[in-house]
């Protein structure tokens, strides 16, 4: 079993019956989230993509076309969209003139950011994040595959890990 496949089997186990679970956010306060994954992309709609996609990113659009995960009901977490193909599709159509080449946005989280995946290699991966509002140049290199950036979005419990500096203690 491929560690994507592993990561997102545990995290369904752990879902109550409503297809939710009880985390514990950055400050410290418990929040219930909801996981609602699709049925898996044809092989068809992988196939519209404009590039070959990354081996783990398409393993994952065989399991779940798209999703949402760690999202609240009331709004208060959008948690993280992750979009179908049409959605990728979409959404790079209204950017296109913006978005660098081979620039595709797979996933929206945390006020309209997106999870940005290239046919690139960029520091070890091919994933990016844009913050909406900056510029490209601003963007943040994730430097791993999605496979990695799933497993550990599920294990920082829908937290924006990457923008963790483990190296320091706060307040110091």
């Amino acid at each position: 079993m491929s560690k994507l496949t592993s990561a997102i089997s545990n995290l369904k186990k752990r879902l109550d019956k409503d297809e939710a679970l009880l985390v514990q956010q950055e400050d410290g306060y418990f929040e219930k989230v909801y996981v609602k994954l699709n049925a898996p992309a044809t092989k068809k709609e992988i196939e519209h993509f404009p590039f070959k996609l990354p081996q783990d990113y398409e393993e994952f659009l065989r399991l779940h076309h798209g999703g949402r995960l760690f999202f609240t009901k009331d709004g208060g977490n959008n948690g993280i969209e992750l979009y179908t193909i049409e959605q990728i599709l979409e959404h790079r159509s209204y950017y296109d003139d913006d978005f660098p080449e081979n620039w595709y946005p797979v996933a929206m989280g945390f006020d309209g950011s997106f999870l940005i995946v290239t046919d690139q290699p960029i520091e070890g991966g091919y994933l990016s994040w844009y913050e909406t509002g900056n510029d490209f140049d601003d963007d943040i290199s994730i430097g791993m595959t999605f496979e990695d950036w799933l497993e550990k979005l599920i294990i920082a419990q829908g937290s924006k890990f990457w923008e963790w500096d483990v190296r320091r203690p706060t307040g110091i």
